[in-house]
């Protein structure tokens, strides 16, 4: 997995980087962050001359990690976010969903906010926005190395949630 470094004007956000991603991506697994002046884009495809590749860890390292990622519990077919301000919910789903991601959360801080959303036809609504930096440990390798190709949670990909940085 290559990480790609594209820059972009501050203007562009949301679904539309998703759609442009997907298709530069051309059917490959991909995921994206969006930096402002830049999208960082984590796949397999080599999109520019200038990709790095992701780096390589092993069983029981320590490393500093980010992560965006939408924190949501799923019930009766809705979405249920924390309130704003919950850090200690968000904490709890981030050390809960370790495990089976292949590490263990030794340190984080949390940050959250929501992320309004505005569509072609003028829909709008909201998702959660949840920033986590801290330290982790890797305790299954197999698994913490899908995590890097897949991402983390199940809502708020196409918005550039989930990947995890280390």
């Amino acid at each position: 997995m290559l990480n790609h470094t594209i820059p972009k004007p501050a203007s562009i956000r949301g679904y539309a980087i998703h759609r442009m991603v997907a298709e530069l991506c051309d059917g490959h697994a991909y995921q994206f962050v969006d930096r402002g002046d830049h999208i960082l884009v984590r796949t397999g495809k080599e999109i520019t001359t200038s990709g790095v590749q992701v780096k390589s860890v092993s069983q029981d390292d320590v490393i500093a990690f980010e992560l965006r990622a939408s924190v949501a519990i799923r019930k009766g077919g809705k979405n249920i976010y924390a309130d704003l301000g919950d850090w200690r919910s968000r904490r709890l789903w981030l050390e809960s969903n370790a495990e089976k991601l292949g590490f263990s959360v030794l340190a984080v801080h949390v940050s959250d906010r929501r992320l309004d959303i505005v569509t072609k036809t003028n829909r709008r609504f909201w998702i959660d926005a949840t920033d986590f930096t801290g330290i982790l440990k890797v305790t299954n390798l197999e698994r913490f190395q899908q995590t890097l190709v897949k991402g983390v949670g199940r809502v708020g990909k196409a918005f550039g949630m989930g990947m995890l940085i280390i």
